[in-house]
């Protein structure tokens, strides 16, 4: 499993404002069409399957999005539809 420092998410801007989030560190990120970007990187405490994980979490313009680390030892299964399911259950 990735260390836990290494979980990502995302937050649109003003939840981080609204959140108070500790800012921790500003990276460049590669884009979904190989643009760059720069996204200011804070930290924040969840609850994932039951245990408080700190993660960091990327300010973003986009949607709010899960990284794929934080998914690690999970299943994902996706409608993609309007209003489809999302279920995330853990591997044994």
């Amino acid at each position: 499993m990735p260390a836990v420092s290494s979980l990502l998410s995302t937050l649109k801007l003003s939840f981080d404002d609204a959140l108070g989030l500790p800012w921790h560190y500003r990276n460049v990120g590669m884009l979904g069409d190989g643009s760059e970007a720069v996204f200011e990187i804070y930290k924040a405490s969840v609850i994932w399957d039951g245990q408080n994980q700190i993660v960091d979490v990327a300010a973003s313009d986009a949607d709010p999005l899960v990284g794929m680390g934080l998914l690690y030892g999970f299943k994902l299964q996706i409608e993609t539809i309007e209003g489809g399911t999302v279920k995330i259950e853990a591997l044994k």
